[in-house]
């Protein structure tokens, strides 16, 4: 895990790097951007004022300008015909990052203007102080050019000047726009002039989208890491139930670059193979030592019933409490070998439909002679059917009979009930009942609890294990609750959707 961390770590980092660097890369392109367009609309503004100072007569040449100007026509042409020229002209960038501008048709252009390339020096206060203080053109047409100047902007102001034309910086909330005030000799009206803002796009918001984008990549980035990571912790997690429930050996093509999560994956799977192992090896111990207890028990039947022929009353009293030490013998290594084959699952099912009334009548009664003392009430239909095989749902339900008659004070009651998934049987006492942390514990074997329900009530501790394992094959459960007569009630469910037949 530590180099999954790692490698996380690693490519945040670098990410963050990369990220970081295009940014700035963005950020640095986007302001030499702004400084270009910023750049060619001066040129626009020298070019409009610097064509209407040559077209309308006003000079003959201009120093202040960036521009070589070329006049084609001698005759200076009408205003209306100039603002026609200055909204209608042409721009061309050439090779050499010079521009050219055209004033006219392509072919038979009026006036042509090209720049060097290099630094540039604006003299746009120079440009329009020769434009506004001529007196060559009257105040009205000084207007109309004006207006027809995409690249300047005019609006009356309210502002007192005693001069003519002012230099001002006009400041409106966080921006502040560089202009002229201009006050003409022939009127009284004052105008604010300044440069036109084409580009309405803001540096900041390029700045915060740019650095979101950053920080979106970056967490996708980091997502990714972690769906990689669940991915894998979920697959372990698989892997692990599956080593729980038994399984053997690990599936093929487990995801995991560093090999930490397979190499855990293999120490529980070795682990899982060394227990099954242990399990496998006392299983068949066990099976085969009741197997060999089997020969010398019948040879003690044998023997002590041969002997109750050569001894007096007084003996064959004890020659039969001795036979009763053997039979009780022989009890517990029959339970040992069924619950031995019931954990090993080397069973054959038979399931098919039975009457649980007269399954459940005819275990009572067998055992008759245990129940003689106890009033057993019954609430089940005769004409309920289950799905089970028959041998080893009677022994489940007679252990669980039984169980309950040893601890009845007086009563047990017996109830069946069903719905569209599962059948339910309800066995329900008035003895002592079970605490509710023991309630795990009656299920391991030889288990016993340190209450009233010991061995001084007989059984080996084997009887509710056998019970759980049938019902875990008949695809169910068994569950433990209080009874409402103050004793334990077992309920044994098992599903109406069980219908293999061999579990071996």
């Amino acid at each position: 895990m530590r180099a999954e961390m790692w490698r996380l770590y690693r490519h945040l980092i670098f990410g963050g790097i990369v990220i970081v660097a295009c940014c700035y890369a963005i950020l640095e392109f986007t302001q030499i951007r702004f400084g270009v367009s910023r750049e060619e609309q001066l040129l626009d503004v020298d070019a409009e004022i610097s064509s209407a100072l040559l077209l309308s007569g006003i000079s003959q040449s201009l120093p202040e300008s960036q521009f070589n100007w070329t006049i084609q026509s001698k005759d200076n042409p009408s205003i209306s015909t100039i603002a026609f020229l200055i909204a209608g002209k042409k721009w061309l960038k050439l090779p050499n990052d010079s521009y050219q501008i055209t004033f006219g048709k392509p072919d038979a252009p009026v006036l042509t203007g090209r720049t060097e390339s290099g630094d540039s020096l604006f003299k746009i206060d120079s440009l329009l102080r020769l434009f506004l203080l001529s007196n060559e053109i009257s105040y009205a047409d000084k207007i109309r050019l004006i207006e027809s100047m995409p690249c300047i902007s005019s609006e009356p102001t309210s502002i007192k000047s005693e001069v003519p034309l002012t230099n001002v910086s006009l400041v409106r909330g966080r921006d502040t726009e560089y202009g002229f005030i201009w006050k003409d000799e022939e009127t009284q009206k004052v105008i604010f002039l300044s440069i036109s803002n084409n580009d309405t796009t803001s540096l900041g918001l390029i700045a915060v989208v740019v650095v979101g984008v950053g920080i979106t990549i970056m967490l996708m980035l980091i997502w990714r890491e972690l769906i990689s990571l669940d991915f894998k912790r979920k697959t372990f997690e698989s892997i692990t139930r599956q080593i729980a429930r038994g399984r053997s050996g690990l599936p093929k093509g487990i995801p995991d670059s560093s090999g930490t999560l397979k190499e855990l994956a293999y120490s529980f799977d070795s682990m899982s193979s060394h227990i099954q192992r242990l399990l496998k090896v006392q299983r068949e111990m066990i099976n085969a030592i009741s197997h060999e207890l089997r020969t010398p028990i019948a040879r003690l039947r044998f023997g002590l019933e041969v002997m109750k022929d050569e001894v007096d009353d007084d003996v064959a009293k004890t020659i039969e409490a001795l036979e009763g030490d053997v039979e009780e013998l022989n009890t517990l290594v029959d339970e040992v070998l069924t619950y031995g084959k019931l954990e090993a699952g080397s069973l054959a099912l038979n399931f098919k439909e039975l009457s649980i009334s007269q399954l459940v009548g005819d275990i009572l009664q067998h055992n008759h002679l245990l129940l003689q003392h106890l009033s057993v009430e019954t609430n089940i239909d005769e004409t309920d059917l289950v799905l089970a095989d028959e041998h080893h749902l009677s022994r489940a339900l007679q252990n669980l009979i039984l169980n309950a008659a040893k601890y009845a004070a007086g009563k047990i009651v017996i109830s069946f009930s069903h719905d569209e998934e599962r059948w339910q049987l309800d066995i329900e006492d008035d003895g002592p009942g079970i605490a509710f942390e023991d309630r795990d514990k009656v299920f391991i074997p030889f288990q016993r609890l340190d209450n009233s329900r010991t061995r001084a009530s007989g059984g080996y501790g084997l009887g509710l294990a056998i019970v759980q394992r049938i019902a875990f094959w008949h695809g169910g459960a068994v569950l433990i609750d209080a009874s409402e007569s103050g004793g334990a009630k077992f309920s044994l469910i098992w599903s109406r959707n069980q219908h293999q037949n061999s579990l071996s």
